[in-house]
């Protein structure tokens, strides 16, 4: 009588693509145990062997399952691969036949059973023997010489590529159906119902040559997908703490191996001395309920056990396991820790009173929320960007001479300075090259067109025509509109009118005794007269180191001190500084004094040498100079010629010396001498065999030293 009988009733389901016979190292293991026990029946038998669903399953799908069955090829030491077709969407179903006791597989071979250049058939054969009858009986196993058979999941259609079979195709090829009706079956393997294709048994048919059937047989053990979380294995790393007290209260935490279900939950069970479970005795422990499941954590808070005593009067030694059960199937983890719950002791308690674990209140934290529509679930710590602002540019003293808004109000006059004083820049002035930080509003002063002053002037069309002739009488020059208006050109006379404002309000008497005027007269938007006269031209030098009483043998060239940029050129005893109240806005000079000292005398030179414009009458030369100066270039250049050739043939000569000689390594001619060797050995051993038979270690001595001197030979004369 046909039967089936599988030993292994778990295995990981693998799909096509790691089971590939195309491709090298792809076995991944999973192979059945088990028995066929054939019928007694003379003659030649086909077999047939097929999957087959579970027996809880709908009675729509109660015959029909989409996992494909595949034969493994185990040679000497290795799969052989190249006997196996590419598993596809019919090979649902494997066809075997026995004869003689002598069992072969009917290859069904497929459009993907081509080589890597995609028209090349791999040679596998239509029929080819795979084991033998043992008695009565097939043995299912992972070895050479048993069959060896394994269970291949197909994907579902969306994730598969064209050519992979899916478990349409698998359900179209059995039933045989329309595209609707494949849709309906198709519904009860995937989604809600997707451990249906997890879970397979085994069916196998006989028939007689004339095609009479002759015995079926549908193996009891149905094989579970141990990869499948909801029927699937369930194995627990650790959990910690393993104790707490009665009156509960206590975090445990549980690490699984792989990821949980939905339905797993913690649960203490009663052992006796013999570590056999007591179910009777569970309804004395309190299970815990309030818990935080994760994708591999299980985390809880340890439930109070009034009736500890019960199970003590029921039961002496007995010991509390902890575990986790699934819900689902009622599987239950296989490793189990060892629980304890201690008295509780007033005011002594280790965990109510003196908190070892924490001194908060312990509880299960809330974790993160689920996603919600336009809401990332999943959110880093966004690191703060420091932004650094540019710093306003700070103004020279010249381009702030007569730009400053905040100071016209009260300083209307230019710089006034003395002829007997000299004056030492501040330390807190932006050329003085410490960086010192301004807040203060800059203004143009009203000059430009971009100015926050505003100047009406109303021109007639008779101002507009003799623009030019107005600009001419006043001694300067149009420029662009946005101009800065000091650069204009000023008088003398103009110059010497303006310094009084300043010299009223900050206390300075004269700094360089000239008469101060109003600032904006000459410098602003009015009309500036009179002539020029460039002075330094005309200054007497003799006078002035008269007048600075220096003798001439004083006044010779100093280098310039950079630090002293501010000082005079003058020298004259000192002047008692000034208080200048100044506003935080004006970038001039610092709120305190301003230092004077005293400053040694400068050499004033002329600036200009010789005028590069005017051309000088040059000297013609003679005769006798031209016929002087051809010989001189003639002699030169053969002077020149000779040395170069001299020093031509010095550089060859020193090359051909210095000329590196190759050397020859012995590790760069172990390739070839190996090579050599190895050819020789074998030359030597057939003039043996052909010839006289030569001992081994003659042939070997006689090939290593022709080898080395046909090196040495070639190291000598072709290097």
């Amino acid at each position: 009588m046909a039967s089936i009988d599988l030993f292994t009733t778990d295995n990981l389901l693998r799909y096509i693509s790691e089971w590939d016979p195309r491709e090298p190292a792809h076995t991944k293991g999973g192979y059945m145990d088990g028995e066929i026990k054939i019928p007694n029946v003379e003659g030649k038998l086909r077999m047939e062997i097929q999957t087959y669903p579970a027996e809880d399953v709908d009675e729509l799908v109660a015959n029909v399952h989409p996992c494909l069955l595949h034969v493994v090829r185990i040679g000497k030491g290795k799969r052989e691969q190249e006997l196996e077709p590419v598993p596809t969407y019919y090979h649902w179903k494997q066809v075997f036949e026995i004869e003689d006791g002598i069992v072969k597989i009917i290859n069904r071979k497929s459009e993907l059973d081509v080589e890597k250049d995609g028209f090349t058939p791999r040679p596998v054969p239509e029929i080819d023997e795979i084991t033998k009858v043992d008695g009565n009986s097939i043995v299912l196993g992972r070895k050479r010489g048993q069959l060896n058979l394994i269970l291949l999941q197909p994907k579902q259609q969306a994730r598969a590529k064209p050519t992979e079979a899916t478990v349409t195709k698998v359900l179209a090829d059995r039933l045989q159906k329309s595209k609707e009706k494949i849709e309906m079956y198709e519904q009860f393997f995937k989604k809600k119902n997707a451990k249906n294709l997890k879970r397979v048994r085994l069916r196998v048919d006989f028939y007689k040559a004339n095609g009479t059937h002759c015995g079926h047989s549908i193996s009891p053990q149905t094989i579970v997908d141990t990869g499948n979380k909801e029927i699937g294995s369930m194995d627990f790393y650790d959990a910690t703490p393993h104790k707490s007290c009665i009156k509960g209260g206590r975090k445990i935490i549980m690490v699984s191996e792989y990821n949980l279900a939905k339905d797993v939950s913690p649960i203490f069970e009663v052992y006796d001395d013999f570590g056999e479970p007591r179910p009777e005795l569970d309804q004395f422990l309190t299970q815990p309920t309030d818990f935080n499941r994760r994708n591999q954590t299980i985390i809880f808070i340890t439930p109070p056990q009034p009736s500890l005593h019960e199970i003590t009067e029921n039961l002496n030694n007995w010991t509390i396991k902890l575990l986790a059960k699934r819900k689902g199937d009622g599987y239950k983890s296989n490793k189990m820790f060892n629980f304890r719950y201690i008295d509780h002791e007033f005011n002594s308690c280790p965990f109510c009173d003196y908190k070892v674990d924490s001194d908060e209140l312990v509880k299960i934290e809330a974790g993160i929320e689920r996603p919600k529509p336009r809401q990332k679930k999943r959110i880093m710590t966004c690191t703060p960007v420091v932004r650094t602002e540019k710093r306003q540019r700070i103004q020279s003293t010249d381009e702030q001479s007569c730009g400053s808004s905040e100071t016209s109000s009260y300083l209307k006059s230019s710089p006034a300075y003395s002829m007997s004083s000299s004056y030492e820049m501040p330390v807190n002035t932006p050329d003085s090259g410490i960086d010192i930080p301004f807040n203060g509003y800059n203004s143009d002063g009203g000059y430009t067109s971009n100015s926050d002053l505003e100047y009406t002037t109303t021109l007639t069309q008779e101002d507009l025509n003799n623009l030019s002739a107005m600009t001419e009488q006043a001694k300067f020059v149009v420029v662009e509109e946005d101009a800065q208006f000091p650069k204009a050109y000023v008088t003398g006379a103009q110059f010497q009118n303006m310094n009084q404002p300043l010299l009223q309000n900050f206390g300075v008497r004269s700094m360089m005794e000239i008469p101060s005027l109003n600032f904006e007269s000459h410098w602003g938007p009015e009309e500036l007269t009179g002539t020029a006269e460039d002075l330094i031209e005309n200054i007497d030098v003799d006078q002035l180191l008269i007048t600075m009483n220096i003798h001439e043998d004083i006044c010779t060239p100093q280098p310039a001190d950079i630090s002293n940029i501010g000082s005079s050129f003058f020298t004259a005893p000192s002047v008692a500084p000034a208080n200048a109240f100044m506003t935080q806005k004006d970038p001039w000079m610092s709120q305190g004094t301003m230092p004077f000292i005293k400053q040694g005398p400068v050499l004033l030179q002329q600036r200009i040498q010789s005028d590069s414009t005017i051309q000088s009458d040059n000297a013609k030369p003679t005769e006798e100079e031209d016929v002087l100066r051809t010989a001189s270039e003639v002699f030169k250049r053969k002077q020149g010629k000779s040395k170069k050739d001299k020093t031509h043939i010095d550089q060859k000569q020193t090359e051909r010396k210095q000329k590196p000689v190759p050397e020859s390594l012995f590790i760069e001619d172990l390739p070839l001498l190996t090579m050599i060797f190895m050819a020789l050995i074998i030359i030597f051993k057939l003039i043996g065999e052909a010839t006289v038979e030569m001992p081994q270690f003659a042939v070997i001595a006689s090939s290593m030293a022709t080898a080395i001197f046909m090196i040495f030979m070639k190291n000598k004369f072709f290097t």
